[in-house]
């Protein structure tokens, strides 16, 4: 059993305090993944400025444009299954041979699905003019995010051991940060980068393995065919609504790329997208670790509260990136990347509607089994902004002001949907409730 006396102890402490149990390992949870993502968020933030400067405005640009490619990757790759697994592994948390079945099940499916990936990405790469002089670094990239997708945090999620999670992945990464201010001294190196980061990627898989083994007896056992169309079947929903976040996020940035922009802007957007992506680090914790607790508690009103809570900080954020992003970019870039410091003021506004988004989306309409209504949410909107980039693509108009438009848009649209969704869900909950 996952260690038999702690769950029987934690059965105990749920039934005495319910809720408020609960909320207490939310907030254990929430704490560890806010470690965690100093190595997924803050130590990108740390090299940042030192790859964009060794590395040049050119050579990050490949970087940069490689790193949104491999975003979709990676999408395709996981395809949902660590979601799925989440959900799988909180509603039967005591049983040892299920989740090893799952855990099973979801390296085989990964590794189909990385398969597909790799015959998507030797098909594309020559076409695309920044990628096709650079085909040795796309490979090793590819490897890289596999790699990372492989990682076995979803079981950890769905048993809420976020701790060990937050301590393997951090101790890992800062093996790879160190790595690439040692050994990183030009471009010439760039192919070190993915490599390193690899390396950590492996340590940290075997390093969660062993302790879900040695800890709680969990490891990799049998399964059968049906499970495995199971597998995809129920992750496919999730894989709808994450490749279209995914879209969002990173398609802009592979559209600078078909559409020609010169690489000191696709250095610029790049370096804006890890400070908004690192900026909203800052909720990612409370947002993985507020899911495996609604899948039990159903909890009104604490998200109203965090809601609530989130607001005034998104507006003083967004204040801050407006007024202060020269400065910003002269620290995170250098002097050659001041003059796109506008493209951090023009993107800033995506933070008031990401907040909400992160906090309605998967912790709420997904733990509650909306999932396919969430997809939906989420193809619309990435949808919109495809046909807004797209239409600026083929008039001769794709620039930074479409760019921001079609993305602070498209983030204002998922939020108001999620919004609607989310309160309609919570009331009907309410309303069984009584």
């Amino acid at each position: 059993m996952i260690g038999r006396e702690l769950m029987i102890d934690g059965n105990m402490s749920r039934a005495k305090h319910g809720v408020s149990s609960g909320r207490m390992v939310l907030v254990k949870n929430t704490w560890a993944l806010a470690a965690m993502q100093v190595g997924k968020y803050l130590f990108p933030l740390i090299t940042l400025p030192y790859l964009a400067r060794v590395l040049g405005p050119d050579a990050y640009a490949v970087r940069a444009y490689v790193v949104s490619f491999m975003v979709f990757m990676t999408t395709i790759i996981d395809y949902g299954f660590s979601q799925y697994g989440t959900r799988a592994v909180a509603e039967r948390s005591e049983d040892i041979d299920y989740i090893s079945r799952v855990n099973a099940v979801v390296y085989v499916a990964k590794f189909a699905m990385l398969c597909i990936a790799g015959i998507i990405t030797a098909t594309v790469t020559p076409f695309i003019q920044i990628m096709a002089g650079y085909p040795v670094f796309v490979v090793v990239s590819l490897l890289s995010v596999a790699l990372k997708s492989f990682l076995p945090d979803f079981i950890l999620q769905g048993i809420q051991d976020m701790k060990a999670i937050a301590v393997r992945f951090t101790a890992t990464q800062l093996v790879a940060v160190i790595m690439i201010f040692l050994f990183i001294r030009g471009e010439e190196q760039l192919l070190l980068v993915p490599v390193f980061e690899g390396i950590a990627a492996v340590i940290s898989i075997v390093w969660s393995q062993v302790y879900l083994s040695s800890r709680f007896g969990i490891g990799v056992r049998r399964f059968s065919f049906k499970e495995f169309r199971t597998i995809f079947s129920e992750s496919t929903p999730f894989f709808f609504a994450i490749a279209a976040s995914a879209f969002m996020a990173s398609t802009i940035t592979v559209l600078m790329g078909v559409f020609a922009i010169d690489t000191l802007t696709i250095s610029c957007w790049s370096i804006t997208a890890t400070i908004i992506q690192g900026i909203q680090a800052l909720w990612q914790p409370l947002s993985r670790s507020l899911f495996p607790y609604m899948v039990v508690n159903k909890d009104a009103k604490l998200l109203a509260r965090l809601l609530c809570l989130g607001a005034p900080l998104t507006v003083v954020l967004v204040a801050v990136c407006y007024f202060g992003a020269d400065l910003i970019m002269l620290v995170m870039g250098g002097a050659d990347y001041v003059q796109g410091a506008y493209i951090l003021q023009w993107v800033s506004p995506v933070i008031l509607f990401s907040y909400p988004i992160s906090m309605m989306g998967y912790p709420v309409i997904g733990a509650i089994g909306k999932a396919s209504q969430l997809s939906i949410c989420i193809i619309t909107t990435a949808c919109i902004q495809i046909v807004v980039l797209l239409t600026a693509g083929v008039t001769g108009n794709f620039n930074i002001q479409a760019i921001a438009l079609a993305r602070v848009g498209s983030e204002a649209v998922l939020c108001a949907l999620e919004g609607v969704m989310a309160f309609r869900t919570m009331r009907s909950i309410k309303a069984g409730s009584r």
